[in-house]
């Protein structure tokens, strides 16, 4: 198991730590998708010593592991990469940070390839085309766990871009899924430049296009202001590149070994795999939990 420091962490930054987030895929979740006993030992732990534990995912709240919310304690959950801070104990929405309808409208063109799968989320749901989801292998989704994944979590619809039009003010994200890696990057750099638009890639064959400054950074700190904190106070754990903002803007951040380089290159502190608990891992050896 490999792990180092990429900047010096002091004391000092650690002992500012109050908010632990963590991304879910591939994170604080292994490989099949489940939360580890050595996980959720440690974020109980973490809990019990006054953290803050908060789950920070491009997944929306209906599309949250069973598993990391029955851990007694977890409050609250960055959803839809920051669209949305949900407190999940009360249900009430503490910040949204929606696509406009004119942004909606701006990246249209983009929502019409037969070659690429359109998902839309919206209140804390995701829907897809029906005949979209009979078929996700021609989309690039070919392995078993993100084909169930996939069908366990979108909601099929015969007339996905009505339905976009007829909830176009609500847009939490919309997801593009293609198997073409030319074509993904090449759009991906197009609708950056879109104005009204955040968009990047959380999976190698996704792009996720949100609203104007929608990131899990920017939620995390709307949380941190929420908590009486500040970002110093925030160590966030991710492994993609829509996490690469709140690895970079929290007091510390983590990537895990599994990361992308780019995630691997910009963070403070490198963890063992997901595969490996890398989460506790972390916890132990920098907070002592």
């Amino acid at each position: 198991m490999k792990m180092y420091y990429k900047m010096p962490l002091s004391k000092e930054r650690l002992d500012k730590i109050k908010i632990l987030a963590f991304d879910m895929d591939d994170t604080l979740l292994d490989g099949h998708g489940k939360l580890s006993d050595g996980n959720k030992a440690a974020i109980m732990r973490a809990m019990e010593k006054g953290y803050h534990v908060v789950i920070a995912t491009g997944r929306v709240l209906a599309a949250l592991p069973k598993d990391v919310l029955a851990v007694e304690g977890v409050q609250y959950a960055v959803t839809s990469n920051g669209a949305r801070i949900t407190d999940l104990h009360t249900g009430k929405i503490l910040f949204e940070n929606l696509i406009t309808p004119e942004a909606v409208d701006a990246v249209k063109p983009y929502l019409h390839d037969e070659d690429v799968m359109l998902e839309i989320f919206f209140d804390d749901a995701v829907y897809a085309d029906r005949k979209d989801l009979t078929h996700l292998a021609d989309f690039g989704r070919t392995s078993e766990k993100s084909q169930h994944y996939v069908l366990t979590t979108r909601q099929p619809v015969d007339d996905l871009l009505g339905l976009l039009e007829e909830n176009k003010d609500r847009m939490e994200n919309l997801n593009l899924i293609m198997a073409d890696d030319e074509k993904r990057l090449r759009w991906l750099s197009e609708i950056k430049k879109i104005p009204g638009v955040t968009a990047c890639s959380s999976t190698p064959d996704n792009i996720e296009i949100g609203g104007l400054n929608t990131s899990k950074a920017d939620a995390l700190i709307e949380l941190a202001a929420y908590l009486g904190l500040d970002k110093d106070s925030i160590m966030a754990f991710g492994d993609s590149s829509n996490d690469e903002q709140m690895v970079v803007r929290s007091g510390i951040g983590v990537a895990m070994g599994n990361s992308v380089p780019e995630l691997l290159d910009v963070a403070d502190y490198i963890a063992p795999t997901n595969e490996d608990d890398g989460v506790a891992y972390t916890l132990e050896h920098l907070l002592g939990i």
